[in-house]
């Protein structure tokens, strides 16, 4: 079954860095809590943004959070398929 949704892998310290976006922490924080240079945070959040083609922290959670639904739609979709044969 063709989804038309491309895969996203991240990296762990961009995933890191993104689930703290989505607490809602600020770069400060994040690079507290996750014992990283503010450069770093900086910088794994520049590639967050590209990646997702966003520019900015909201259009970010707001973009990822799509992304996840779509994957769990599609999860229940194939669910349904398999369960049906």
């Amino acid at each position: 079954m063709e989804t038309g949704l491309t895969p996203i892998f991240l990296k762990t310290g961009e995933r890191d860095v993104l689930n703290n976006i989505m607490l809602g922490l600020t770069d400060r924080q994040i690079a507290e809590k996750i014992h990283m240079s503010l450069g770093c945070i900086k910088d794994r959040k520049r590639r967050l943004f590209d990646r997702f083609e966003v520019n900015n922290a909201k259009e970010l959670i707001v973009k990822y959070n799509n992304y996840l639904l779509k994957i769990k739609e599609i999860e229940e979709i194939r669910k349904k398929l398999v369960g049906g044969i």
